[in-house]
């Protein structure tokens, strides 16, 4: 398999050195570029030409290319959604080109719009490479992203049909596809993978990457062959910016208010310059940038719910604890992208991109934690008394005191990728190659540092949950000693423990990929046959640490009351909540350090390494597609290998956490990955597309090289361990849509998709093991072992429909003509099927599959004025597995999420316009539950955004 994949690399780089003939013995070429009125560049549209019947899109700068072509007549037609086609005749002369200069107006003049106004031209464009595509896949151009408050890639992705995503600070994290789970989807950059920055997991955090820093993101729902297979949800491909024919310079800065934590700020910039050079314009550079910096504040409580049980016999929702958490956020994220290309003849080009981004995940959080002490009751769990092993009821002693935690956050997360590529056209063939280097990484952790505090001063807690007073359902009521204990008598708090973090997580991505196309014809039909090959190494590895400093009862302990309280909110959970003394963490953290550097022994130190690991990937592929036009009907077939190599390195720990040493492992799998897509034009404005395609996802870092921990104190000894063994999850994958494109400008699309899933990853206890040696432990029939560990088992299988609509409705008179709607709807099912060692016989739903989601976004463009309205939402869902009841110890669910944001904008003169938004206008909540609602674990608020600005483009260009 790697000999092929390398001979196909070696093959397909070497046309890099084959020089370019436009017209080769008798033959001729048609070259052109579409735009439209305004000498903008149109991309995708469909160039078609007769009586030959080729076709081809338009490319990033409006251009096509077409060779191979008898001397003659021919009719070239260009059509475009909510434009005129556009139609001329030319002659081919024997060596050599044709140009078309195929210039598109719109079809009323109430459209435009579509020249004028970025969102609505950049909606064009999405419609357009949405139609042309091979496959199922949804484009957000960069002037779509920017028409609202989209902080982020995730934010922004969360718009479309289907996509939900995993919030977090506010802000969208993690990307789910289909009622898909986040490690399910794929994110490339230029199409290369990007590897995650975290330490254990494969999905990236697309809040490391700001909004304005590509071209445009595309969701592809349904893989083709020559496509990475990864992405069982589907694939998420960022677009960098490019040259355009007209010089690019574009700059924006808004500030914005958020008050919460007694007013936050935020400041965002951007600022992009390109331009192409020579007579012909063969050459093009551009480089962009963009940075952010907020100050989010979280009103943020976290109670543990439970059922209780009064001596009458009644039962009610309860409350064993509760964190009342603040958290203060100084987020600073930066990006910069670039790319120079150059084309040295019409149908060759080789080209540069590459893209880094910064974020700086930083904040400060503060943690009172209070727990219930009432006597008498009977709880499914416990509280802060002891239980009567008779009666089953809390009793004395009650010594759930109050505890308090200080935290630092300071996570570095970066993502960078450059790619070197090139595509060269002959006379009948074309070839493909690039080269790329990707790499993230994490410094720092979410909790960086952390100083506990625990009442220990106090013998007892009169502390307890007050449910007579507790008139709403998401607002739990505590005794007034509950925080007269906490926030008054903070002598009572010595220091408990000092906890930091140190070290680094990253991964390396090298890869190499070529491709060869030939054009042939199968009888009357025009066909191309394409073969590739990819080779990619991936290197990840953590050697995170954790120092556990501990007081061990000499000396003086260092007191919470120590430390002067550096942060007052009283407006905190809408004034519901007193806060309480909130120290500086640096204060705490100084006298810590000058008490350990002077006293050294009154600390015990411990150190946690179970995060460390180190393994290689090493993915060869290879794949043959081919494609035939039949008249209304385009297949395209093939098949895809993929091979992949795994070794592993993980440190092997006793039952008390030391170090024992390091186990080496490996593992190897090799996929086949048959795809299908046909498209099947009904009229020349409806089509209908049926999609089969074959996919998976890998096992994530974690599951792989978990570190082997053995307990032989215990017996049976108990061991967990990673597994290199592990397969890929697979999908099988069938789609429908159905699209129709209206007059003079719109769409409305409605699809149904199934995936069969199988080998999903679940954990596994192995009982009575009788064989094989961990760390210094031996299993055998006299000591048997208990192994866990992640296994391929149990099956699913997620089906849905999809719908989506975008409209401008010019035809309305006077100034309603500046109306439009962009809608969309996705309803997903699931069912899995866990096994027998989870003690569950019910099929609940794959966890992060809501099965409702919408998105509605009215519009309003005319003159000068622009302006967008997004409401997004989000039903509940599941984000991990419980008992499966309603109860407190229920699956636990994400809280549904509707969102309204706004955002408007007034063109001034000379290119400058002013913008304003409101993000999150409603304060929507977040947070989880199990069960039901009403068992609530979470829920936080992070209050409405007002930000204003302006933005400068002279010489925009779509």
């Amino acid at each position: 398999m790697r000999r092929v994949c390398t001979f196909l690399f070696i093959l397909v780089c070497s046309a890099a050195f084959i020089p370019v003939a436009q017209g080769q013995g008798g033959k001729g070429t048609i070259s052109g570029r579409v735009t439209d009125s305004s000498s903008a560049a149109l991309i995708g549209a469909q160039v078609t030409v007769q009586p030959i019947g080729i076709s081809v899109v338009s490319d990033a700068r409006g251009q096509f290319f077409i060779n191979d072509l008898e001397p003659g007549s021919y009719t070239v037609t260009v059509s475009y959604v909510g434009f005129e086609a556009f139609t001329q005749t030319v002659t081919v002369t024997a060596g050599q080109t044709a140009n078309v200069d195929a210039k598109l107006d719109v079809e009323s003049q109430n459209l435009k719009v579509l020249v004028t106004a970025e969102r609505a031209s950049a909606e064009a464009e999405a419609v357009n490479r949405e139609r042309t595509a091979d496959n199922i896949v949804q484009v957000l151009p960069a002037d779509v992203i920017r028409s609202l408050p989209n902080a982020n890639m995730a934010d922004a992705l969360g718009r479309l049909p289907s996509v939900t995503i995993e919030r977090d600070e506010g802000e969208g994290k993690y990307v789910q596809i289909r009622g898909t789970e986040p490690r399910l989807a794929n994110v490339t950059i230029d199409g290369i993978n990007t590897p995650s920055p975290e330490s254990g997991v494969r999905q990236i955090k697309l809040d490391a990457i700001p909004a304005d820093i590509v071209e445009s993101v595309e969701i592809n729902k349904t893989l083709q062959a020559n496509m990475d297979p990864d992405g069982i949800g589907g694939s998420v491909n960022l677009v960098t910016k490019t040259a355009g024919e007209r010089p690019t310079v574009s700059v924006s800065g808004m500030g914005g208010y958020t008050p919460i934590v007694n007013g936050r700020g935020l400041v965002e910039t951007a600022g992009t310059v390109g331009k192409r050079f020579g007579a012909n314009k063969r050459l093009g550079a551009l480089i962009g940038g963009t940075y952010d910096w907020n100050g989010r504040g979280i009103d943020d409580l976290e109670p543990v719910p439970d059922i209780a049980t009064f001596p009458g016999g009644n039962s009610a929702r309860y409350f064993e604890a509760i964190d009342v958490r603040e958290y203060r956020y100084y987020r600073s994220r930066w990006g910069l992208a670039g790319s120079l290309d150059f084309k040295p003849s019409d149908g060759s080009t080789i080209y540069i991109r590459g893209l880094y981004s910064d974020f700086h995940n930083y904040g400060d959080r503060w943690v009172y934690s209070l727990t219930d002490n009432t006597q008498g009751i009977a709880l499914q769990g416990s509280n802060g008394c002891a239980t009567d092993p008779g009666t089953g009821l809390t009793t004395v002693p009650c010594t759930g005191v109050p505890s308090f935690n200080d935290q630092i956050r300071r996570p570095d997360y970066a993502v960078g990728s450059v790619l070197m590529g090139g595509k060269h056209v002959l006379t009948t063939t074309w070839y493909a190659w690039d080269i790329s280097a990707a790499r993230s990484s994490q410094v720092g952790q979410i909790g960086d540092r952390t100083a506990s505090f625990n009442a220990d001063g106090l013998p007892t807690s009169s502390c307890q949950y007050d449910l007579a007073n507790t008139k709403s359902l998401y607002l739990p009521q505590w005794t007034p000693a509950c925080f007269t204990e906490a926030y008054t008598n903070q002598s009572n708090f010595p220091l408990h423990r000092m906890q930091i973090n140190h070290g680094l997580t990253a991964q390396l991505n090298l890869q190499g990929t070529g491709a060869a196309a030939k054009r042939y014809h199968l009888g009357s039909h025009l066909s191309t046959v394409e073969i590739g090959g990819k080779f990619r190494n991936a290197h990840k590895f953590a050697n995170t640490f954790t120092d556990n400093f501990s007081p061990n009862g000499t000396g003086t302990p260092l007191l919470l009351s120590q430390f002067p309280n550096k942060l007052t909110n009283n407006n905190y959970y809408s004034a519901a909540y007193k806060l309480g003394p909130n120290p500086a963490f640096f204060d705490t953290y100084k006298a810590f350090t000058a008490d350990l550097a002077a006293n050294p022994g009154n600390y015990t130190l411990s150190e946690d390494t179970s995060s460390q690991f180190d393994f290689v990937e090493k993915v060869s592929a290879g794949y043959v597609m081919n494609t035939i036009d039949f008249n209304k009907i385009r297949l395209v077939a093939g098949v895809r290998f993929e091979g992949t190599n795994l070794d592993t390195v993980t440190p092997v720990f006793d039952a008390n956490g030391n170090f024992l040493g390091n186990t080496k492992l490996n593992g190897s799998y090799t996929k086949v990955l048959p795809s299908a897509s046909l498209r099947f034009a009904l009229k020349n404005d409806t089509n209908l597309r049926l999609v089969y395609s074959r996919g998976f996802s890998r096992p994530d870092p974690q599951d792989i090289a978990q570190a082997l921990s053995v307990d032989n104190t215990a017996n049976p000894i108990l061991v967990t361990l990673g597994n290199p063994n592990l397969k890929p999850e697979l999908a099988d994958n069938v789609d429908l849509l159905f699209e129709h494109y209206l007059n003079p400008f719109g769409i409305i699309t409605a699809g149904y998709f199934y995936k069969n899933l199988t080998d999903p990853i679940i954990s596994h206890t192995f009982n009575n093991v009788t064989t094989g040696t961990f760390g210094s432990s031996t299993c055998s029939t006299a000591t048997t072992c208990r192994v866990t560990q992640p296994v391929n088992g149990g099956s699913a299988w997620i089906n849905g429909f999809e719908a989506a609509y975008l409209q401008h409705l010019t035809f309305l008179p006077g100034a309603f003509s500046g109306l439009g709607i962009s809608a969309n709807y996705g309803y997903t099912a699931s069912r899995t099927s866990f096994g027998p060692d989870f003690g569950r016989t019910d099929h609940p739903r794959l966890v992060r599959n809501a099965p409702h989601t919408w998105n509605i976004s009215p519009t309003y463009d005319r003159g000068r004025v622009s302006i967008r309205v997004g409401l997004s939402y989000n039903a509940a869902n599941i984000a991990g597995y419980g008992d499966g009841t309603p109860g407190p110890f229920g699956d636990n669910y994400f809280y549904p999420h509707l969102q309204f944001d706004a955002q408007g904008s007034v063109k001034l003169a000379h290119g400058l316009s002013f913008v304003i938004y409101g993000l999150n206008i409603n304060n929507e909540v977040f947070g989880f539950y199990n069960g039901s609602p009403q068992y609530m674990l979470q829920r936080e608020f992070y209050r409405p955004t007002i930000a204003a600005g302006a933005r400068w483009s002279p010489t925009h260009e779509k």
